[in-house]
């Protein structure tokens, strides 16, 4: 498996991701900037990472995606509502094609329920 490339802050890791994902990831960057502004900012596992309290939330490029990923189960509700604007979820993350939009709604109500229950 390839090695993932050493990054020194989050911009460096957008600026170092395929040219499809630079875009969702830096308008992930700024979704997760506005929501959870007490965030701390840092790269974790070669990835970028936001911190609030026990609270965690990621993303990272892949070859033909982006996930956005939580450190708690995302609640049934906006998982329901993500599959429906034909987004694939798992327990924690949703994964954003190349030829998605971000779905900014979903990933901010997201937010506001990790904050909810920091």
């Amino acid at each position: 498996m390839p090695k993932k490339p050493e990054v020194a802050d989050v911009a460096d890791y957008i600026n170092k991701a395929v040219p499809q994902a630079q875009p969702l990831l830096n308008q992930l960057r700024t979704i997760v900037k506005t929501g959870l502004p007490a965030a701390e900012e840092k790269i974790s596992w070669g990835q970028p990472f936001y911190l609030l309290g026990k609270k965690r939330v990621s993303f990272a490029a892949y070859k033909a995606h982006v996930s956005f990923t939580s450190s708690d189960d995302l609640p049934e509700t906006i998982r329901q509502k993500v599959e429906q604007a034909g987004y694939t979820t798992g327990q924690k993350r949703i994964n954003i094609t190349f030829s998605q939009p971000v779905p900014t709604d979903l990933i901010h109500a997201l937010l506001e329920s990790i904050l909810k229950d920091s």
